[in-house]
Order: C-alpha cells, then structure tokens, then sequence
C-alpha cells in the first residue's frame, strides 16, 4: 500500500510496465546474412534536475513522523474515554501534578496575604481611608491575584497538552510564555461574556461557557487569536453538544469531588478533569494522543 504523505513518482521514474498480454515481446529477428542483432541502444535519460527527490531545487518529503513521539489514532468523542484517559494519565504522572498544583496553590495564596497585608493599607491610609480608596485597593487585589492564577495555571493546562503528547509535566511550564498572550486575552473574553451572561439572569453565563470551554486550549495550544479560539470552541460544541455536554459536565463533577474534600482532593481531580477535557479537545481537532 503505497504511503500518504508521500507524492507518486513522476512519469519514467519507476520499472516500465509489462507489455499488454503479461509476455515480453518476442526477439527481433536476426539481420539478414545471420549475423548478430543490432547492440542495444543507449540507456534511457535520467529524470531531469529538478523532479522528485533530484537535484536542483526538487523536493525530498522526509520520513513520516508519528504525532508526538507517540503516533496512535484520534480517540473517540466519548465520556467514558475522556475520563477514563484522564485518570491513567494522572496515575503516571501523578508526583509532577501534585507539585505543579502545590506551587499554583501556594503562590496564589502568597499574593493574597502580600495584598491583603500589604497593598491593602497602603491604599487605606493609617486612619482606614476613604470607601473609594479601599474599592480601588480590593480591586487591584483581585487583578494581580488574577493575573497570577491565570499565569500559573497556563502552566498546569501546558502539562495536561503535554501528557497526551507523551511528553512529562514539568515546574518549567509555570514560566513558559509560549501563546501567553492569546491565551490570556482568551481567558479574559471568555469571563466578561460569562459575568454579562450572570447578570442576564444566569444561566446565559453558564451556556457561555459550555460553548467557549475550549477556547482557552486553542488559544494556548495552537496560538490564535481569541476571536479564532472562540469561534472555533462554539462551533465545535454547536456541532457535539450532547457529547461535549456530558464530557465537560462529569468532568467538572470530578473537580467538584476534589473541592468537597477540603480542597485537597483537587490536587488530583483538578488534573484529571483537565486532561479528559483536553483528550475530548483532541478528539474534536482529530488530533491522536499516546496511549
């Protein structure tokens, strides 16, 4: 079976094939006065510079590389293989998950305490200061609480992409600014469109945010614009929603568990949520994951 990914051999390039009938044509006959045939005729031309794998600016397509180091086939769309996936693959790598949620947790928690102990009372004055000034000073808070979490945990979203690529989480992915910005513009977009939805009585916030769940994986992954992620993210959701439904649904189920146990649970169920969504990412882009 011939290769894919590679061209057909131009015209003249491979054996000739056999003559009509399946038989070599039969021997010309002697020349007269029984001497030998005529010498054979010089060897055919080779191909001119330039074609197919030659010299002179032709193209030689290299070998076939299987995704990721891993090869394998897109999984299918399916609950039970998202979580099921999700769950092996923490169990391999379950020490370097456990650290990249701790050091997420820890440093979100560390900017919390420098704001609330901190910036704070710089913004209050000695006596307490104005309502607007605490406003301001809760507010900037927030964003550099924001800010960190949302950068931090770029870095844990890395290693969820990263273990269905075969490739290991590493603390190196917390600092990682590959896509950076699109994926922060994404984040961004897709939280106003869910606090405008909120106010609009819920629940448009909440299907906001089924439709924009994979935004924020296209945008880190591939690096395109948030208006791309986002449009790309809807649609594939408009196409599957009642399996991309109940994906990100028991997905967020598993995270939920892992908030019930005092929060400490999430260290696991947060990873294994993130991956099964990013197995159903891979699955909607027709992308294989390792095994």
């Amino acid at each position: 079976m011939s290769d894919p990914n590679y061209p057909p051999p131009p015209p003249g390039g491979g054996a000739p094939p056999p003559p009509p009938g399946g038989f070599p044509p039969p021997a010309s006959p002697p020349p007269p006065g029984g001497g030998f045939p005529p010498p054979a005729g010089p060897p055919p031309a080779a191909p001119p510079p330039g074609g197919f794998g030659g010299a002179g600016g032709g193209f030689t397509p290299p070998p076939a590389q299987p995704y990721g180091g891993g090869g394998g086939y897109p999984p299918p769309l399916d609950v039970g293989a998202s979580i099921s996936y999700g769950w092996k693959k923490f169990q391999e790598n379950a020490g370097p998950f456990v650290i990249l949620m701790l050091i997420v947790f820890g440093a979100t928690l560390v900017v919390s305490l420098l704001g609330q102990l901190v910036l704070l009372p710089l913004f209050r004055g000695d006596s307490g200061g104005s309502a607007i000034m605490s406003m301001i000073g809760f507010s900037v808070v927030f964003v550099l609480q924001f800010v960190v979490a949302f950068f931090l945990q770029a870095g844990v979203y890395r290693a969820g992409l990263g273990v269905t690529r075969g490739i290991k989480p590493e603390v190196s992915m917390l600092t990682d600014t590959t896509h950076m910005a699109n994926f922060a513009l994404t984040v961004v977009l897709v939280g106003l469109g869910a606090f405008v939805g909120y106010l609009l009585c819920f629940i448009p916030g909440i299907i906001w945010l089924i439709f924009t769940a994979y935004a924020p994986i296209i945008a880190l992954d591939k690096g395109v614009g948030p208006g791309d992620a986002i449009k790309q993210s809807i649609d594939w959701v408009k196409d599957n929603f009642g399996k991309v439904f109940l994906i990100l649904l028991v997905a967020y189920l598993v995270y939920y568990v892992g908030v019930l146990l005092c929060c400490i649970g999430v260290l696991a169920t947060g990873p294994i949520a993130l991956i099964s969504i990013i197995h159903s990412y891979r699955a909607l882009n027709q992308e294989p994951v390792v095994p």
